[in-house]
């Protein structure tokens, strides 16, 4: 695409936001957007929030990680998004659901980046990465998916918006020493004190920091290398949940202290 087309299609992005309108699929010269569209257009909304010098990308995050979805979005890989440093939150925030067309929260694992993380070979052991993660802690992803069709989505179309990330919300972070490779990790979910789903660490792609290996290469053919002190989102333990104004969710993941959110 050529750059003024991708402006033209972010203007309409930001006008859509504007009025509530309904999420579309994206198309460009009456084609199916592409991967490489969407990170154009990604990336042309990212410079624009970033243009006033006083926001910061503060890490990524990553959709589709399960095979279910990248089938059915009919792609072979995850798609990645980054995270603002004015969207992050810290456990015990309200978040008021007027601001976002159709809010939504995942509960994850978030991975805090302590040094470079080096280029998954295949002789590359994935447990060796964790001594490139510093802190974890337990997470909700924010997303507004716009009022999303889910029986008609397209992996270019969400990664374009960012992959709908609208921010996160950080329980208290803790060390990664005693957890080996993070997989194996039990998660719950309660809404108002009452347990409503479960999930576990496994369900990310193969595990976390196989998330974390596959962010970096994100990242770096990006152009963007992950910086130390940036947070990785690695996928959604347990599925999306839509949120409800009055509630108050909270995400216990194996021994870490808990992430809580109240719905404003």
């Amino acid at each position: 695409m050529h750059a003024d087309q991708v402006r033209a299609i972010v203007d309409r992005f930001e006008a859509d936001v504007r009025n509530r309108t309904r999420f579309q699929l994206y198309r460009i010269d009456g084609r199916p957007a592409t991967l490489d569209d969407a990170y154009a257009i990604q990336s042309e909304i990212l410079a624009r929030a970033l243009r006033s010098g006083s926001d910061s990308v503060a890490g990524y995050k990553v959709g589709l990680t399960t095979g279910k979805m990248q089938q059915f979005c009919g792609v072979a890989e995850p798609i990645g998004g980054r995270i603002l440093k004015s969207n992050v939150r810290a456990s015990g925030a309200t978040i008021r659901k007027s601001q976002f067309h159709r809010l939504g929260i995942e509960s994850e694992l978030a991975l805090r980046v302590g040094k470079e993380v080096p280029a998954l070979r295949s002789d590359t052991n994935v447990q060796d990465l964790i001594g490139c993660v510093d802190a974890i802690a337990a997470a909700f992803e924010v997303i507004d998916d716009r009022d999303a069709d889910y029986a008609h989505l397209e992996a270019s179309s969400i990664a374009a918006e960012n992959s709908w990330n609208q921010g996160i919300v950080l329980g208290e972070a803790a060390s990664p020493s005693d957890l080996g490779d993070l997989r194996g990790l039990p998660g719950r979910l309660l809404v108002n004190g009452e347990q409503s789903a479960t999930g576990s660490s496994d369900d990310v792609m193969n595990g976390p920091l196989w998330v974390l290996a596959w962010v970096a290469r994100f990242a770096k053919e990006a152009g963007t290398p992950l910086q130390p002190g940036q947070w990785i989102m690695t996928g959604s333990i347990i599925p999306t949940r839509f949120a409800v104004a009055g509630d108050t969710y909270s995400f216990e993941l194996g021994s870490l202290p808990p992430v809580t959110v109240t719905i404003g």
